[in-house]
């Protein structure tokens, strides 16, 4: 755990230390709501009697977006998320068959590098990679640190005082599938992300 608090640190200083020495850009916060999240593994399927079902998150954090032309521009940023995650086991007991429960919040910071392909002045569409931490002090799923992917689409609107606003629904997978773990678990989110970004 302390080597993971350690990499955050890391990540966020080396985020923030980009951040502020860019030159050109816009620089905002986001919050993501309104989520509809799974567990899922890929692959081979364990046959069991449990179940595992992921919550409403909520994440937030700092975004950066450098752009490259008129239509196409780089997101990167930090953000972080926390979702309660339940499992539920039948186990066989002297008295009989009983339900087993279980409940934990999984933790990530996750650091996006994105391409917004921007379209018909008001639309957007972004796609790219994460590198996830996950810093869950009691998880009941597999580790989610590693690469995941973003696909989504959004709307935003410039002012012309420099501030502008965007409303973006996601869908993300983390632990992008590329692990030769068998029956690895992979938590999907799918939310709407709001963001007010300032141009620098």
């Amino acid at each position: 755990m302390k080597l993971r608090k350690s990499v955050c640190l890391v990540l966020v200083f080396l985020c923030l230390s980009t951040l502020m020495s860019a030159q050109k850009g816009q620089l905002g916060i986001t919050f993501s709501a309104l989520s509809d999240n799974s567990v899922t593994r890929l692959g081979d399927e364990i046959i069991d009697d449990s179940s595992t079902d992921a919550g409403k998150s909520f994440a937030y954090g700092v975004s950066y977006i450098k752009p490259l032309n008129k239509w196409l521009d780089v997101e990167t940023g930090l953000e972080y998320l926390s979702c309660p995650i339940v499992t539920k086991s039948i186990v066989s007991t002297p008295n009989g068959v009983t339900t087993l429960t279980r409940s934990a919040t999984l933790s990530m910071f996750s650091l996006p590098v994105t391409v917004r392909v921007n379209f018909l002045k008001y639309f957007f569409v972004n796609a790219g990679l994460l590198l996830d931490i996950d810093v869950s002090s009691n998880s009941i799923i597999n580790s989610q640190s590693g690469l995941g992917s973003l696909l989504g689409l959004g709307l935003k609107y410039d002012f012309k005082n420099g501030i502008s606003v965007f409303v973006n629904p996601y869908s993300k997978i983390h632990l992008f599938p590329i692990s030769f773990e068998r029956n690895q678990q992979h938590f999907q989110e799918s939310a709407v992300r709001f963001g007010i970004v300032y141009k620098l």
